[in-house]
């Protein structure tokens, strides 16, 4: 027996010796050898970029070496990589301008590997002006976060939801809506802010801002009722011209698995005050004129979506998987998605400044953060990108978008209220 052993280590020994390629070898891990280049490919990340001194376009180069593969960005060595401009120009790995004469130009750009003649494909983007985003009104929306749990949810999770834990939510979507943690080439600052909400509707100071706690036997309705009966039965169906609802709907034991396809991506515009604006309306969107005898219910004023997603950090791709609740706040605005799987086709978002890309889950094609369009190579941050995005940016004509619903439809008009702040009425309220 122990001789057998030692034959069949013998043997398994020298096949992975046997079978090891000399292109595999340890070095190929270290810096590439930049005279080892054959070719450079340049990509840009967008195809234009505002002049607002903080939206920034990168150049992405991607190398081939003499054996014919791809290096691997993290071999490269981008301090030997320069940026020029055909007139000679010598420009950084990304540019950002606040230099509004240069709004309509065309920029193009090329790479060159330092010390050598060896360049890349020229690239060009065009500079798009920025001035409407600042002129978009502040705007306050107050937000009431309802706790849809059970007595069972909050013994299993060893406590209920904190309060910091809401707030860590709520900062998140400010500075998404802010434009502040993101350099997108067409992402802005919308003047959109979201604060909780200090009163109930019957004028009782909240003990926590923004926090409306609902306990039950059981919130699960398998999506039979989208909650309506629930929620209008827990009295947490608050005014929607005075609060921004949002429901967060315990599922601890995942017995709703399709909660964000079939109830949060419902949670969409419908109505205007009168026909007249629909001329204006933007596209994608089915409005009509508010019904005399509407009555509303939750997906019509609020967002519908599950607790346990708000405590998930990484996400998949795929039409069935669930994304953050900053999209959702997307759809509830107007937006639509910028995405779809190859065999579906790319939905139209109707926003020229957003890529349009989709992904296969089978080839694994535009499945991570980084995507792939054509010339352009980017990080996948808008808010309305695929569950694998970082969700952290808004375009200008998004935020266009965002502000016509924010003044056109009735359901979306707890802005113009500041009760949810004072607990009173208030003669200022339009």
């Amino acid at each position: 027996m122990k001789k057998t052993i030692y034959i069949v280590l013998i043997i398994l020994a020298w096949s992975v010796v046997s079978c090891t390629p000399d292109k595999y070898d340890v070095k190929e891990f270290d810096m590439v050898d930049m005279d080892r280049v054959q070719e450079i490919a340049l990509r840009l990340s967008h195809y234009e970029v505002l002049a607002d001194g903080k939206a920034c376009i990168t150049f992405s180069p991607f190398l081939t070496a003499e054996e014919g593969y791809e290096v691997l960005d993290s071999r490269v060595d981008h301090s030997q990589i320069e940026y020029l401009t055909p007139d000679g120009q010598i420009l950084s790995d990304t540019f950002c301008t606040a230099d509004k004469s240069l709004i309509g130009e065309t920029v193009r750009v090329y790479a060159r590997i330092k010390g050598r003649d060896l360049t890349s494909n020229e690239v060009s983007f065009r500079v798009a002006d920025p001035s409407i985003a600042e002129t978009f009104p502040e705007i306050t929306i107050p937000v009431v976060f309802h706790l849809l749990q059970s007595e069972f949810d909050v013994t299993a999770y060893g406590g209920e939801i904190s309060a910091e834990r809401i707030q860590l939510l709520l900062d998140k979507i400010n500075n998404t809506f802010s434009g502040i943690v993101s350099n997108s080439a067409t992402g802005v600052d919308t003047r959109i802010r979201f604060e909780p909400a200090l009163y109930d509707p019957y004028g009782n100071k909240l003990s926590e801002p923004g926090i409306n706690r609902v306990y039950a036997d059981n919130v699960i309705d398998e999506g039979q009722d989208s909650y309506k009966t629930f929620i209008a039965n827990q009295k947490a169906l608050w005014p929607y011209d005075k609060y921004l609802n949002i429901w967060l709907v315990s599922d601890l034991l995942g017995t709703y698995e399709t909660f964000y396809r079939t109830l949060s991506t419902t949670c969409i515009p419908r109505y205007v005050a009168a026909n007249d604006v629909l001329a204006d309306a933007p596209q994608g969107l089915a409005l009509t004129e508010l019904p005399a005898d509407w009555n509303p219910v939750p997906n019509e004023v609020g967002i519908l979506y599950k607790l346990q997603s708000i405590f998930k950090t990484t996400c998949t791709f795929g039409e069935e998987s669930e994304n953050e609740l900053v999209n959702c706040i997307g759809y509830y605005f107007g937006l639509l998605p910028t995405w779809g799987v190859s065999d579906g086709g790319i939905p139209d978002d109707y926003c020229s400044d957003t890529h349009a890309y989709y992904g296969d889950e089978n080839s694994g094609y535009n499945i991570s953060v980084n995507k792939t369009v054509d010339d352009y190579y980017f990080l996948s941050e808008n808010i309305m990108d695929d569950p694998t995005g970082v969700h952290r940016s808004i375009t200008l004509q998004q935020a266009q978008r965002i502000h016509w619903v924010l003044n056109n439809c009735p359901e979306r008009s707890a802005w113009k209220s500041d009760f949810a702040f004072t607990g009173k009425e208030s003669m200022n309220n339009n």
